[in-house]
């Protein structure tokens, strides 16, 4: 694990330093045996550029201590806050029995020093992840109840979100920015994230497997589509079915994101059903409390939604045509499974990718059910380019072949789906 200690989580610890006590409890040696930080000494970003040129023998958590570091006692603080500043998340709380259920849990929580510093760490250096991860603590928390969970199970289940992101204090933070867009070899390193926080909290004998393995398993879907393994069905724990349902959910309980009402939420989640738990999406009926008359879900704009639907009727059409020139590769023939399943849905949302037109029509007729599409619209379009994504992901040497050989029927349809796609 010694891997781990690289430079963006060092310059965070180092620089925390700078504001908060960190004192090393015991020696840090390299890999090499040099001794680099001797025990009692005060980490502060003076330290940095002597510590980034070695690999450590153990990792700098292990060593470290800071003060007024993160307990139980302070994240339950933390989210009693939180649940106090969003109506929706008070509505979870009222559901399983008031605050004193979520006491009872998060006080029960076990939480090596280690990974009580690394939480500090979050906490003071990149409070947008540790804010997330006390949200999806509080929705896996209701969704496990919901699910008929014992205490315990309630207990791993609440634990493995609250260290959901760990890996992602291990990448450059410029990658976490919302306007940042990511290149191909970036995004490997956030796929990456789920690995690192399960190797993390496999340190620790002492917490149940199966809380690390939700936590591997928390960007995995049900039919497959998702990473770090491509897990498909019950190989997927309920912990983490439960997890991956919950990153969902966040954005429409989360007070960053008020355009995120029920109805928007209800559209992602029913064009995605299949790649999600059964039986727990139905519990996420609790924020229908949310949407009130006139409340949109996306944006008015005809000449753009119209461009949507059009969009996504050409990349069904080009991709069937070219199903009919002897494409029978097995991306294509996974790329077919993908998109039947979606043409499926999207028919079922009142979406006829065949007919393109009488969508046109009914925005013309009937304005007000623009907003009804939008999310729709937007959803579609998303899956395509996580396809896309999914294959690169999966396949990456043979998708650049596809993209060198484009000028070739069989390869074709790959490069003309992205181009579409990324230049609309």
């Amino acid at each position: 694990m010694s891997e781990l200690n690289d430079e963006h989580y060092l310059r965070a610890v180092t620089s925390l330093g700078d504001t908060r006590k960190i004192v090393a409890q015991r020696d840090i040696y390299s890999q090499s045996g040099m001794k680099l930080v001797a025990s009692g000494i005060h980490i502060t970003s003076d330290l940095y550029e002597r510590l980034v040129r070695h690999k450590m023998l153990l990792p700098l958590d292990m060593a470290l201590a800071v003060e007024n570091m993160l307990d139980q006692k302070a994240i339950l603080q933390d989210v009693i806050e939180l649940i106090q500043a969003n109506d929706k998340l008070k509505r979870m709380v009222d559901a399983v029995g008031k605050d004193g259920h979520y006491r009872r849990t998060i006080l029960a929580m076990r939480l090596p020093a280690p990974l009580a510093f690394k939480l500090t760490v979050a906490r003071e250096k990149y409070r947008r992840i540790y804010q997330h991860s006390l949200l999806l603590l509080i929705i896996s928390v209701y969704l496990a109840h919901c699910d008929g969970m014992n205490s315990q199970e309630e207990e791993w289940v609440a634990t493995a979100a609250l260290f959901h992101d760990i890996g992602l204090l291990h990448i450059d933070p410029k990658l976490l920015e919302p306007s940042h867009v990511m290149s191909a070899d970036e995004r490997h390193h956030l796929y990456a994230h789920p690995l690192t926080a399960y190797l993390l909290l496999c340190e620790f004998p002492e917490l149940p497997r199966q809380i690390a393995d939700a936590v591997f398993e928390h960007h995995e879907r049900m039919d497959g589509s998702g990473y770090p393994r491509g897990l498909r069905g019950e190989k997927i724990s309920r912990y983490g079915q439960i997890l991956a349902v919950v990153e969902v959910a966040a954005k429409a309980s989360d007070s960053g994101h008020p355009d995120v009402p029920w109805k928007k939420l209800e559209v992602i989640l029913k064009l995605n059903s299949r790649r999600y738990g059964q039986g727990l999406i139905g519990h996420l009926n609790i924020f229908r409390g949310d949407l009130v008359a006139g409340q949109t879900s996306g944006s008015n704009d005809s000449e753009h939604l119209i461009a949507q639907a059009r969009l996504i009727a050409r990349l069904f059409e080009d991709f069937n045509r070219h199903s009919h020139i002897g494409c029978c590769d097995r991306i294509f023939d996974f790329a077919q499974a993908r998109l039947d399943g979606l043409r499926l849905e999207l028919s079922d949302a009142g979406f006829d990718p065949r007919d393109p037109e009488r969508l046109v029509q009914m925005f013309m007729d009937d304005p007000e059910c623009m907003s009804e599409h939008a999310t729709l619209l937007d959803e579609a379009l998303w899956r395509f380019k996580s396809l896309v994504l999914e294959i690169k992901r999966h396949w990456p040497e043979e998708s650049e072949k596809y993209d060198r050989q484009s000028e070739k029927p069989e390869h074709a349809w790959l490069s003309e789906m992205k181009l579409l796609l990324f230049t609309a």
